[in-house]
């Protein structure tokens, strides 16, 4: 299996944030301002392992790139400490390092009965600790992270956080959300209430078989795509793929295509060439109704795929 860890960065329009992970997950409805939103960069973090470049069967997920999320999360903001924060979480799960703990009724996955629910904040200072908070289902245990300020430096230089108006800030970010089916977790709107007192936040976006990672700051990330080579250098038989946009969302086998057009080595492109098995896209109509087929368009010959890859599959 060829594995690859698939990255995007994207201007993001509060206003306007458009679909999320092909029907699997939703936003808040966004409610009105009269401000102009102020300007915001998302970037999104996935990956997948297939066995060729028209990943028909790709398991997508960042984790199933080989490296988990707490290690692509810590290689980002390396020294950064960071306050994870939960909405509807369960009672069972609650750290015993975890602050500001309330308890209230919900409805869980759209459920009839209203059930015991928690929200609670965390700090982390390591990536140990990232990776034990973490463990296999981040999404379940964590709805995100805040960035907060690296500590040390000439006291005149330090950036002092209010961390009471920064959990206000994030409660409107994921307290009203709704978990029905698909889930709505995260209000657009209050993003620039949290970046107004962080560089960046760290939320947890559905793909298809795990979590993707998502950041959204107020200007690009230093050194992304340095940094994700740097963490695959112990690991070379992981892909760096660029996305024009968010890989939750886009086509793995049209990111492969154009890599390949891209490639300068070192070697030969590490991507196996698959067996073309149509020669072109199945009907929208049927597609939709498969939810765990890809549809792929395997590239025929040197053809690339169909532009269909700004299509978000169901």
């Amino acid at each position: 299996m060829v594995r690859a860890l698939g990255y995007s960065e994207n201007p993001f329009d509060i206003r306007d944030p458009g679909r999320l992970c092909r029907g699997r997950e939703r936003w808040i409805e966004p409610y009105e301002v009269d401000d102009p939103a102020e300007p915001c960069v998302r970037t999104v973090i996935s990956g997948a392992a297939f066995s060729d470049d028209t990943a028909a069967d790709a398991r997508r997920c960042a984790s199933a790139s080989g490296i988990g999320v707490a290690q692509i999360v810590s290689a980002l903001f390396e020294g950064r400490p960071l306050l994870g924060f939960m909405e509807d979480g369960h009672p069972a799960d609650i750290p015993a390092a975890a602050e500001g703990v309330e308890a209230y009724e919900g409805y869980r996955s759209g459920g009839r009965q209203e059930l015991g629910l928690v929200r609670w904040h965390i700090h982390v200072s390591d990536a140990e600790e990232l990776s034990a908070l973490m463990g296999d289902a981040p999404d379940d245990h964590l709805r995100g992270f805040a960035v907060l300020p690296k500590p040390g430096g000439r006291v005149k230089d330090r950036v002092i956080v209010d961390e009471v108006a920064l959990r206000d800030a994030l409660f409107h970010l994921v307290g009203f959300s709704a978990l029905d089916s698909p889930p709505a977790r995260y209000q657009p709107m209050a993003l620039p209430e949290v970046l107004k007192h962080v560089e960046a936040v760290v939320l947890f976006h559905r793909d298809k078989h795990g979590p993707a990672i998502a950041i959204y700051s107020r200007q690009p990330l230093p050194d992304l795509e340095a940094r994700l080579r740097a963490l695959v250098a112990t690991a070379p038989d992981i892909l760096v793929v660029p996305f024009a946009i968010p890989p939750m969302l886009a086509r793995w086998d049209r990111a492969i295509y154009e890599l390949r057009n891209a490639w300068s080595g070192p070697g030969e492109f590490p991507v196996p060439r698959g067996v073309p098995q149509h020669d072109g896209r199945r009907s929208r109509h049927r597609w939709r109704g498969d939810d765990d087929d890809e549809s792929p368009v395997p590239p025929l010959s040197d053809e690339p795929p169909p532009e269909a890859e700004e299509v978000a599959e169901e």
